[in-house]
């Protein structure tokens, strides 16, 4: 079946929406020399069916192509540097599969275009031109013309022509470039009715059982082998250990295991912030995410604290150190001064200057102290931008000022994207989906460049972490019914991911967890939640990220720890901020942390 079988609808990742795509342009090598070294990341993935390797980049792609076997096939040669037959002159790295060829295109790095197919229905026909089914016909009056080739698109003898408006018509196969005719398959010997298309050929095998293999695609990157590079090193078969070592991927971390904290407030009657380092650390989480309001650290231009007065956070940073607790900031609510309406959501344009001006100090000051930065918290939705939902372009306009800023100062921070939160809610006022904006954000060019790890924020509710809709619902009552209301909502966030080529990042969850019983509107579910039942989702949601998608999970950060002790000073334990943590109001712990305690790490 490998030979044969094809599944047609996916082909779209790789050659749909061609005229879309960036193309090669002006500053293409024009040398084999000057082809750049491949980009992150450095991948293999050795078949043993073909006896090569897809390699680093082209193994994300064939990696991320739903039903890759058979848009794809399996690789049949190693990277290699190769002329372009679209743009003569101009050389890019390439790797052949059965039924296509991929191009590196350095111009597009940084984008989900850096991988691209080429037009191989059009290669594979040169110098057949002549050859009868591909010279023009008339227009025949019965609406199967296309007037751009003088070809027609028929549904017979093969239904060729249902076929391709069914499963994505120009967009996936182009337009056709013969006339129906049969064909011997080289590959099996037999003849069968076939029609070339710009980016593909059609073949109909009527006596095929199975309907969905009756009109199969062609092995176009064999065929082009065959005809031009048989026998040369890069097609020659190789054994996993002649597989070439890709370069070492820098490492962010080993797997982290955080908790969210109040560290400020030192001073204070409920605080004890010694105390909330040792319990994290007893626990075995050594890293705490604290958020950190730009608001209150920075004053006005002309104010005495222009140049930043650091207060308290000086002392939670230094007291983090000293204990051995790594520290994730987030940082959220810009001063009024620096807003477009005096509300602290993020900062108006002409003050982004300002924000890159406060990130880097903050960087310089604690460097080698705060391990990672991330960059505002939430901001898919109205309540974190002033009341307002900022769009994606706004913020991606932010970060990158911010992450320059922040290099400049600690080349070794790690710098986490803003983590949308998991909602379906798509109001200007409200929220906006956070798939939708964690898709535009990556669409941007410069978010590869600017981010070392992807943030984000799945649901729960009350479900378990297992449970999905719509095919494994929780069990309610209420919040079941979208997939915003899952931990499995993660799963959304990585097909995001996979769709735009960013295999080589890694998420970290910066917030995730279960409510229990409180009096906060809106949190009711947290009322159907024991403390047990939260214990188990947690430490069963801790597994699923370090084990099941340990592949592009790169840590975690329960929300939270120690909210609760605040909120029984405050006179309201059941907050539901305080439902949240594994930390009662009297800092005895709750069935949660040890759990989290006794995990394996």
């Amino acid at each position: 079946m490998r030979k044969r079988a094809f599944a047609i609808l996916m082909i779209l990742a790789l050659f749909g929406s061609y005229a879309a795509m960036p193309q090669a342009g002006s500053a293409a090598p024009r040398r084999p020399e000057d082809v750049p070294d491949t980009i992150a990341p450095f991948l293999s993935q050795y078949f043993n069916e073909t006896q090569h390797a897809a390699m680093n980049s082209f193994a994300a792609f064939w990696q991320r192509t739903p039903n890759a076997l058979f848009v794809l096939g399996y690789p049949i040669s190693q990277p290699f540097i190769e002329e372009s037959f679209t743009n003569p002159g101009e050389y890019y790295r390439v790797q052949y599969f059965e039924r296509a060829v991929l191009e590196e295109h350095p111009e597009n790095a940084g984008s989900q275009y850096y991988i691209l197919g080429r037009l191989m229905g059009n290669q594979i026909i040169r110098g057949r031109e002549n050859e009868g089914p591909f010279l023009p016909v008339g227009d025949p009056g019965d609406g199967t013309f296309d007037g751009a080739t003088s070809h027609t698109l028929r549904d017979g003898p093969a239904p060729f022509r249902n076929f391709w408006l069914n499963n994505g018509g120009l967009e996936v196969f182009g337009r056709p470039k013969s006339e129906q005719f049969q064909e011997v398959n080289q590959a099996d010997g037999k003849t069968y009715w076939v029609q070339y298309f710009e980016r593909q050929r059609m073949e109909w095998h009527p006596d095929e059982p199975n309907p969905q293999y009756q009109i199969l695609l062609g092995l176009l990157g064999n065929e082009y082998r065959d005809a031009k590079h048989r026998g040369e090193g890069a097609f020659q078969a190789i054994s996993p250990d002649q597989v070439p070592n890709p370069p070492v991927q820098p490492e962010t971390q080993g797997f982290v295991y955080g908790f969210n904290a109040i560290l400020y407030g030192q001073g204070q009657p409920w605080q004890d912030r010694q105390r909330v380092l040792a319990l994290s650390k007893n626990a075995g989480v050594y890293w705490i995410r604290q958020q950190v309001r730009w608001m209150d650290l920075q004053g006005a231009p002309g104010s005495p604290c222009y140049q930043v007065c650091w207060g308290e956070l000086d002392s939670i940073v230094n007291d983090a150190s000293n204990t051995g607790v790594k520290l994730l900031i987030s940082v959220v609510a810009a001063p009024s001064w620096a807003t477009p309406d005096g509300r602290n959501g993020m900062p108006s344009r002409d003050h982004f200057g300002d924000f890159n001006f406060f990130m880097g100090k903050m960087a310089e000051r604690y460097r080698g102290k705060v391990q990672a930065y991330e960059i505002w918290n939430e901001e898919n939705l109205a309540h974190e931008n002033g009341g307002r939902v900022a769009n994606a372009s706004f913020y991606m306009d932010m970060l990158v000022g911010a992450s320059q800023a922040i290099r400049a100062a600690d080349s070794n921070a790690i710098i986490v994207s803003g983590a949308p939160s998991s909602t379906e809610t798509n109001r200007s006022d409200i929220a906006v989906s956070d798939i939708t904006f964690l898709r535009q954000m990556f669409a941007d060019p410069r978010f590869r460049a600017s981010v070392d790890v992807i943030g984000a924020h799945p649901g729960g509710q009350s479900n378990p972490p297992d449970t999905m809709w719509p095919d494994n619902p929780g069990p309610g009552p209420g919040w079941t019914t979208s997939r915003e209301f899952y931990f499995r909502r993660l799963e959304d966030v990585h097909q995001a991911m996979l769709d735009a080529g960013l295999t080589d990042k890694k998420v970290w969850v910066t917030e995730f967890g279960w409510a229990t019983r409180n009096n906060t509107p809106g949190y009711g579910f947290g009322n159907n939640t024991s403390l047990q039942e939260q214990s188990d989702y947690i430490v069963r949601a801790f597994q699923m990220g370090r084990n099941d998608y340990g592949s592009w999970i790169g840590g975690m950060f329960l929300w939270q720890i120690n909210f609760a002790v605040l909120w029984k000073y405050q006179g309201n334990e059941l907050h539901e901020q305080a439902s949240f943590g594994v930390l009662n109001g009297d800092w005895s712990p709750r069935p949660s942390y040890y759990a989290i305690q006794a995990m394996p790490k």
